[in-house]
C-alpha cells in the first residue's frame, strides 16, 4: 500500500477514535464551565529550595514568575532545630478566587540528611499542601494520592529510642593554602560544638580556632611574614518560661593576636520577652532582651589605658525585629551596650534590612548596619605598623563604622516558569560547589 494511503488511514483511525471522546467530555461539563488550566503557583522561598528540582517533579501546577498572576502564593521559610537539621514552615496564601483559603504545613529535617534528600522530603510536602487546591479545579480528575506504609508498621505510634538523648555533636577541621610567586598564605582550622534542645531548655556549646600564616614580597624585595592566631569558646544555657518569655546565661572565653587578648572571657546572664508567642517565629519575632554580668581581659600587651589586665561590670539591652511575609522580608536590631564601672565606655548598634516587591516584577533590597564605638579597650598602646595595618592583623581605632547595600531590580517578560534547561551550565565562566544550602565560587 502506498505511504501516503497509510497515512490516511492512520490518521483517520486516531481522529475517529478521539471524537467519541471529545464529545463525551463537552456533554459531561457545565455550559460556563472555563478553559482547562493547571493551578497558578508562585513559588517564594527563603530557605532552602531546589527550584528546578521542584518544576521537574511537580508537573501538574503552572509556576508563575510573578506573585500577581499566582493562584496560591506557596510562602517557605525555615529554622534551625535543636538536632542540627531544619524545621521547614511551608504556608500556602490564596489569591483570587482562592482569596482566603490558606493552609501551613510544618516539617522537620535531620543534620545528616543530604541535599536530595532534603529536597525530595520538600517536594512531597507541597505537593500535599498542593493538593486540596488542585482538588478544586478541572485537574482534580488527573491527580491521586497514595500512602506507603513502613514494613512492620502497627496500629499504635511508639516512641523512638534516642541511644544519643537528643544530644548533637559536630567536629570539624579545615585547611587553606594558596601561594603565587610573591605571595603565600595557608591556614588551619577547627571546630567543636556540641547542643541539645528541648520543648523546656536549650544548651549550646562550642570551640572555634583558627592558626593563619602569610608571607607577602614588598617592592623592595623585602619579605614581611605574620601570623596570627584566634581561638574562641561560648556557651548557652536557656530555660523556656513560657509562650513568650525566658532565660538564659551566656558565657565566652577568647584568645586573640589581632584583638590583643591573651585570654578574654565574658559571663552574662539575660532575660527575654518575645512580643510573639515563639511558636510564630518563623515568621514573625519582636524580641526585647536584657543581660548583665562580667567581663575579664588579660592583655598580650599593654593597652593605650595602660592595663595588662582589669575586670568590668557590663550591661546590654537589644530590641529585633523581623518578618516574613508575602511582601517581602525585613528584619532590624538596636543594641545598646556599657560598662557598668565606666558609663562612657559604650557602644551603640544599629542594624536593618529589608526586601520589598513594590509592584510586578520590581523588586527593592535594602542593607544597612551603623555603630557608634567608644568602648575600645585592648588597642595596644605601642600602635601598628603600615604593614600591620593594611593587612589587619591588628585591632584599629575608629569611633565608628557602617555598612550599606542596596539593589533594585526590575523582571518582565513571560509570566511561566516552567521550563528547566541546564544545558552549558558548566561553561557559565565559575566554578562552583555546592552542598548543605550554599555554595562557594571562585
Amino acid at each position: 500500500m502506498p505511504m501516503n494511503r497509510l497515512v490516511s488511514v492512520a490518521a483517520g483511525l486516531l481522529l475517529g477514535a478521539a471524537l467519541p471522546a471529545v464529545s463525551a467530555a463537552r456533554q459531561a461539563a457545565p455550559a460556563a464551565q472555563p478553559a482547562a488550566e493547571a493551578l497558578r503557583v508562585f513559588l517564594d522561598c527563603n530557605a532552602f529550595c531546589d527550584g528546578e528540582y521542584l518544576r521537574r517533579e511537580i508537573t501538574y501546577v503552572n509556576w508563575m514568575r510573578d506573585r500577581a498572576d499566582a493562584d496560591v502564593h506557596l510562602l517557605i521559610t525555615s529554622q534551625s532545630t535543636g538536632g542540627g537539621g531544619q524545621q521547614y514552615n511551608l504556608k500556602y496564601i490564596g489569591l483570587k478566587t482562592f482569596q482566603g483559603s490558606d493552609d501551613e504545613i510544618r516539617f522537620a529535617t535531620h543534620q545528616g540528611d543530604t541535599d536530595d534528600e532534603v529536597r525530595k522530603q520538600l517536594t512531597q510536602r507541597i505537593s500535599l499542601g498542593l493538593a486540596r487546591y488542585v482538588a478544586r479545579g478541572t485537574f482534580a480528575d488527573r491527580l491521586t494520592v497514595t500512602y506507603k506504609a513502613p514494613e512492620g508498621a502497627g496500629t499504635t505510634t511508639q516512641k523512638p529510642h534516642d541511644p544519643w538523648n537528643l544530644w548533637v555533636y559536630t567536629v570539624g577541621v579545615n585547611g587553606n593554602l594558596f601561594g603565587e610567586s610573591q605571595n603565600k598564605f595557608n591556614s588551619v582550622s577547627g571546630s567543636l560544638s556540641a547542643r541539645r534542645v528541648t520543648e523546656t531548655w536549650k544548651f549550646r556549646g562550642s570551640f572555634r580556632g583558627s592558626h593563619n600564616h602569610s608571607e607577602n614580597t614588598l617592592s623592595d624585595s623585602t619579605v614581611f611574614k605574620s601570623t596570627t592566631s584566634n581561638y574562641n569558646l561560648s556557651t548557652l544555657l536557656v530555660r523556656s518560661l513560657g509562650e513568650h518569655w525566658s532565660f538564659g546565661i551566656d558565657a565566652s572565653a577568647m584568645r586573640s593576636t589581632v584583638d590583643n587578648f591573651d585570654l578574654s572571657t565574658k559571663v552574662m546572664s539575660g532575660i527575654e520577652f518575645d512580643v510573639y508567642p515563639y511558636k510564630e517565629s518563623s515568621k514573625r519575632q519582636f524580641v526585647l532582651v536584657y543581660s548583665a554580668g562580667m567581663s575579664y581581659a588579660n592583655y598580650r600587651d599593654t593597652t593605650i589605658f595602660n592595663r595588662l589586665k582589669e575586670t568590668r561590670p557590663l550591661h546590654s539591652l537589644t530590641a529585633a525585629l523581623s518578618a516574613t511575609q508575602p511582601w517581602g522580608s525585613v528584619n532590624a536590631s538596636l543594641t545598646g551596650s556599657n560598662y557598668l564601672n565606666d558609663w562612657s565606655k559604650n557602644r551603640l548598634s544599629i542594624s536593618t534590612g529589608c526586601s520589598i516587591r513594590i509592584v510586578r516584577g520590581l523588586q527593592l533590597d535594602l542593607f544597612g548596619g551603623y555603630s557608634r564605638v567608644r568602648d575600645q579597650l585592648s588597642l595596644e598602646k605601642a600602635g601598628i605598623s603600615d604593614e600591620e595595618r593594611l593587612l589587619r592583623l591588628k585591632q584599629l581605632k575608629t569611633s565608628y563604622f557602617y555598612n550599606a547595600f542596596m539593589g533594585l531590580s526590575y523582571t518582565f517578560g513571560s509570566k511561566f516558569n516552567n521550563i528547566v534547561n541546564p544545558r552549558f551550565e558548566s561553561t557559565s565562566g565559575s566554578n562552583c560547589f555546592c552542598g548543605g544550602g550554599s555554595c562557594f565560587c571562585n
